[in-house]
């Protein structure tokens, strides 16, 4: 089941549209929280933008926290995010994921966006 996140991950740095879809159920979406505001982005127009990148996206989870109940599952975790070597941002992100007959997808991927010292970076260091 983590694999599923794992996937959606290397898809971003890979800059591919086409695997972070097939990581994602069609309905998926991404919600960025940003102190007080949220941001809506759905899976197609994420996987869409992901080619004009300039730099791939490196996001890493750690210490994740699973919970599964039958074809239904969350996963709770500290992450950092760099865009290729430069540090952007760190917080929390909280995956819901649901199990299909392909395989475990992300339904939804919501998220803080916050900077040190509110959130710590990867304890094993950049990229």
């Amino acid at each position: 089941m983590l694999g599923a996140v794992q996937a959606m991950f290397d898809a971003m740095e890979a800059r591919d549209g086409d695997a972070l879809r097939a990581s994602m159920l069609a309905e998926g979406y991404f919600v960025a929280v940003i102190e007080s505001r949220s941001q809506w982005t759905a899976r197609d127009d994420f996987a869409a933008r992901l080619a004009d990148v300039s730099r791939p996206y490196y996001e890493r989870i750690w210490d994740p926290q699973v919970r599964i109940d039958g074809p239904v599952a969350s996963v709770w975790a500290p992450y950092d995010f760099y865009r290729g070597l430069e540090f952007s941002h760190c917080g929390t992100d909280a995956f819901l994921l649901a199990k299909t007959p392909t395989g475990w997808k992300v339904s939804v991927v919501s998220y803080t966006v916050l900077q040190p010292p509110t959130c710590d970076r990867h304890p094993e260091g950049p990229p």
